[in-house]
């Protein structure tokens, strides 16, 4: 069994770093994660700090969560080198330990042996995807370029990324990124962007689902994207396209829930063992995720927790999401459940679909119907202009409930 050790041998500190919007995060989280890495100054826990874009109560969730240069919290063992925060998309965040070993584990298979990738620093990086482009740039021994609107700093733009590209181009002929979906639809819709886009050499794209239409608008443009699957518990993204990197391990449970293994795992959860020992077991990280391998590809069907019971009928949402985003006038869609009475619920559907025409409801209804069966239709239907997101970039799915149930906050089509 994966578990973590005593408390009671623990010894090195851990030490809160604020991480500030912008370039000066990257300046200030540099120094101290190489120490944290090489063994020679404390554990590092990344906190970002206060501003326009992230607030002071989700900063106030990530200190319980990992709870910094706490004397009566010691580590769970001298081996964590960093604690980093979940995204609390799903609930409140929670501290992963992380070692210098499984941080470096994924490395070097994503940097290859060729001649040294410059990274661009485009997610916050007191996230996993943000964090990762930072160690990605100290293996290669070049320090990643930084956009100016990370973290939040300023409004994320193609002319700023734009910017960050031609930067990189000076240092090196491999450019590499990591983005959400939402900065690539943002991309893809202005020349600069796709001008930008066109001069990377890989694109991972994670943090949820990339919806199919995104992977056709690029690929129109010769513009290829790698989705990318995993979690912080995994040290970041461990699957690309459906395939696991070196040394990763990935089976499903007869209940359909993906497992990973490999030296890249986590420790464990911080101040929280009995959740670290229902989460890493003798076989892996039990990620919560439906999916199915085959061919040794992973294809994912949902969350378990995503899971409702309507008319009797099991319906996973990321399957009826799937559905939604592959119709011809839907850039992306969400599926939520929402109380229907005492004891059943219905899916509705919040959609991004620019100049979606009349039909557009008709056209989800008939695609979720005929793919997944009646039960999984949404009883309702709504165009939003865009999707709340947290400050890691991952689409806020509390804020898009509240959003649903306020009455005429959003307007649902006929």
């Amino acid at each position: 069994m994966n578990a973590i050790a005593s408390t009671l041998d623990a010894m090195r500190p851990l030490r809160r770093t604020p991480v500030p919007p912008g370039p000066p995060g990257l300046t200030a989280l540099i120094g101290p994660v190489a120490a944290a890495l090489d063994g020679s100054g404390p554990a590092v826990a990344p906190v970002p700090t206060t501003s326009v874009t992230v607030s002071g109560d989700y900063v106030a969730g990530i200190l319980r969560a990992l709870r910094p240069d706490d004397p009566d919290a010691p580590l769970e063992s001298e081996e964590v080198a960093v604690v980093l925060a979940t995204s609390g998309s799903t609930g409140a965040p929670r501290g992963v330990l992380l070692t210098a070993s499984a941080l470096a584990a994924l490395t070097e298979s994503v940097n290859g042996t060729g001649p040294a990738p410059q990274w661009i620093a485009a997610l916050p990086l007191s996230s996993m995807g943000g964090f990762n482009v930072l160690l990605r740039g100290l293996a290669a021994g070049r320090e990643p370029i930084a956009i100016s609107s990370l973290g939040g700093a300023s409004p994320f733009t193609p002319l700023d990324f734009q910017r960050a590209v031609h930067a990189a181009a000076a240092h090196s002929s491999d450019i590499r990124v990591s983005l959400v979906a939402a900065q690539v639809r943002r991309l893809l819709s202005d020349e600069a962007g796709i001008e930008a886009l066109s001069g990377c050499n890989q694109i991972l794209v994670g943090a949820g689902p990339l919806p199919a239409s995104l992977q056709e608008s690029a690929g129109t443009h010769g513009i290829r994207l790698t989705r990318t699957y995993g979690a912080t518990e995994t040290s970041g993204g461990c699957v690309y396209d459906g395939e696991p990197l070196p040394g990763v391990g990935i089976v499903t449970l007869p209940t359909g829930e993906v497992v990973i293994s490999g030296p890249m795992l986590a420790l464990g959860y911080r101040l929280d063992r009995v959740l670290t020992e229902s989460r890493f077991a003798e076989s892996g990280y039990r990620t919560g995720d439906l999916g199915s391998i085959e061919s040794g590809r992973l294809t994912l069907h949902g969350r378990i927790d995503d899971v409702v019971v309507v008319n009797g009928v099991n319906v996973a949402l990321g399957a009826v999401e799937k559905v939604i985003d592959a119709c011809p006038d839907v850039e992306s869609g969400v599926a939520l459940a929402l109380p229907l009475g005492e004891a059943e619920v219905e899916i509705v559907a919040l959609v991004l679909a620019a100049g979606a025409g009349p039909g557009l409801r008709e056209q989800i209804n008939a695609a979720v119907q005929g793919a997944l069966g009646r039960p999984a239709v949404p009883r309702r239907v709504a165009v939003v202009p865009d999707f709340p997101l947290l400050p890691n970039r991952k689409i806020d799915r509390a804020s898009l409930r509240a959003l649903a149930t306020e009455p005429g906050s959003v307007t649902w089509l006929p």
